[in-house]
């Protein structure tokens, strides 16, 4: 189907309004008809503020001006600023400015998909971590590392072209949808990729009714199973075979006719090098908040995933994702740039507090 015009000025707000109707049409959806029209409606309502505040504030997102250290302090008070002042941008407002800033040229089908997921990413997540503001500072620094990255490979065949920027921004607007804050070990037993298999089964039905195509889909559905962490430090975790499918492309892993053993479902990662570096750089934006900006927002980060899952927060536990869920170091190009020096920051200051 096709609802979005090109003009050159787009409505973007009647775009929205017609894509949240849409998807209240779909039968036996995750989110109730009316839900959907209202919460579209109110999105288009805020979006011309939240256009505004997003060009007044966020310029340093598409920067090529100042150095890393700069951009950080942008990035935290950016971050402090949606926390405290409340009514942060909406995921619309953030991939409108994205689609904007990045000249993307879309088909009409790409850029519904781009609103619906946005649309899906504003159901409400009232979790302590897992919540509508995770969505946000993801696609906050997924376009961060998305324009770093075309930067160091301008002109190659390793930049990532329009379509596949359109799939990681949906990617980050739904990566967990409908998450219960449960994990992926139910009732002491490991299910790889469950949490993140039933926000790809619940988003899928909207973004195929919004003129997403099946390798569309099938590619998003190996990048969010590539964010899956769990278990901790298991080489086989699918985090884990993922980096070994990066590796094996960009890092000089590749040895004849090497097979990487992957998982079904991730086995795409060995032959298709542009979604191995898509779905690493969708993970890097799912961690980056948490290990590459600020200590203090470290802590802050750390302590609203322990109250989601019950637990006190310590210092032991940030160094323990820094070392086994980040494994000490970003992968990208395009993360060390932005988030190395950080890292190695945040990981000295929290091994200070660990042994004091």
């Amino acid at each position: 189907m096709s609802l979005f015009n090109w003009g050159k000025s787009p409505d973007w707000k009647g775009q929205l309004i017609a894509v949240g109707e849409a998807m209240a049409a779909i039968k036996d959806g995750y989110v109730e008809p009316e839900e959907m029209r209202a919460l579209s409606q109110d999105i288009a309502k805020n979006l011309p503020e939240h256009l505004k505040a997003l060009k007044r504030e966020g310029r340093f997102i598409f920067s090529d001006e100042g150095d890393a250290d700069n951009l950080t302090r942008s990035n935290v008070e950016m971050l402090r600023g949606w926390h405290t002042r409340g009514n942060p941008p909406s995921l619309a407002a953030l991939c409108i400015y994205a689609i904007e800033n990045l000249n993307l040229k879309l088909l009409p089908d790409a850029v519904q998909a781009i609103l619906g997921g946005a649309v899906l990413g504003e159901v409400e997540h009232s979790l302590p971590y897992h919540n509508n503001m995770h969505f946000r500072k993801v696609l906050l620094q997924l376009l961060r590392l998305v324009h770093v990255h075309n930067q160091i490979y301008k002109d190659t065949p390793r930049a990532l072209d329009d379509n596949q920027i359109a799939l990681l921004i949906i990617a980050c607007c739904v990566h967990d949808f409908g998450h219960d804050g449960m994990g992926n070990t139910l009732k002491g037993i490991h299910h790889p990729g469950y949490v993140e298999r039933r926000s790809f089964t619940m988003a899928s039905p909207y973004l195929s009714k919004l003129g997403m195509s099946e390798p569309g889909l099938y590619d998003l559905k190996v990048a969010l199973l590539s964010t899956d962490v769990s278990p901790l430090a298991d080489p086989g975790n699918y985090m884990n075979q993922m980096k070994a499918a990066y590796r094996f492309h960009f890092l000089g892993e590749r040895k004849g006719l090497q097979t990487l053993n992957l998982d079904a479902e991730l086995s795409r990662l060995q032959k298709n090098a542009a979604l191995a570096t898509m779905s690493l750089m969708l993970h890097e934006a799912d961690i980056s908040t948490s290990a590459g900006i600020d200590y203090d927002i470290t802590k802050y980060e750390t302590a609203i995933y322990a109250q989601e899952i019950g637990e006190d927060a310590k210092p032991s536990h940030i160094v323990e994702f820094l070392d086994t869920v980040c494994q000490k170091r970003m992968l990208s190009d395009s993360a060390q740039k932005l988030y190395a020096a950080n890292m190695a920051r945040i990981h000295a200051l929290a091994a200070e507090d660990v042994k004091n």
